[in-house]
């Protein structure tokens, strides 16, 4: 009777645990890698959903406050936005509406608190930049994101990717400048500048991005979906 395996055998075994350890690895990666894009993707919608149920035209200031003077002014810098960014460790992202404090200024990210949205499932705030409350999914390190890239570009340290929608559905990369600026035109295409061709984010789980998932958004609307 055979008692032992033979070196043939051995190989064999060894290879095949090789084989369904790299397959259950790769599955496992994938798996995070989709749940991260699905998560994004139904964010983006959803801040657009936001914008189309939230008209943000305040024709005439409440109060006689800087603040409030301001807010109806400039209400179009109001409108709701996603903004991914990177921190010193991790990319992250956040879904608010920006609002004028009582020095006129509009930081363009989520600050104070009550800018964010609120998470329809579990009530967190909609926020992955480690504020209190806040919904750890949108920070992409929990997906293991080591790069993200916008139109093949990496995003960096200190810069932003902006998908901004109006009450009409229409979709914008910026919301002009810091406080009033001057732009107090709505649409002016110079300063609020309107998508106008596909974009695309790129997620990768690797530095070389070879393991990576894409988001297209369509020109005018910027409806997002999984792409090439």
């Amino acid at each position: 009777m055979k008692k032992s395996f033979s070196l043939i055998e051995l190989i064999i075994v060894i290879i095949i645990v090789g084989v369904l350890y790299s397959s259950i690895n790769f599955t496992l990666s994938n798996t995070s890698l989709n749940q991260a894009v699905d998560k994004l993707i139904a964010h983006i919608n959803y801040t657009r959903h936001l914008a189309l149920k939230d008209n943000k035209m305040q024709y005439y200031p409440i109060n006689n406050t800087l603040e409030e003077t301001n807010r109806s002014k400039y209400w179009f810098k109001g409108w709701w936005q996603l903004r991914i960014g990177k921190n010193s460790n991790d990319y992250f992202y956040e879904i608010f509406s920006d609002s004028p404090d009582s020095s006129n200024i509009y930081d363009r990210k989520g600050n104070p608190v009550s800018e964010f949205a609120i998470d329809f499932y579990n009530g967190l705030y909609m926020a992955g930049n480690y504020v209190a409350n806040s919904n750890k999914e949108l920070n992409l390190s929990y997906y293991n994101i080591k790069v993200l890239k916008y139109n093949d570009v990496n995003l960096t340290m200190g810069n932003s990717i902006r998908i901004i929608f109006d009450n009409y559905g229409n979709c914008y990369t910026s919301e002009g400048s810091v406080g009033d600026g001057g732009d107090i035109n709505p649409y002016d295409k110079d300063k609020r500048i309107p998508l106008m061709k596909i974009s695309k984010i790129t997620l990768c789980q690797d530095d070389n991005c070879e393991n990576n998932l894409s988001i297209c958004m369509s020109p005018k609307i910027g409806n997002a979906y999984l792409c090439k």
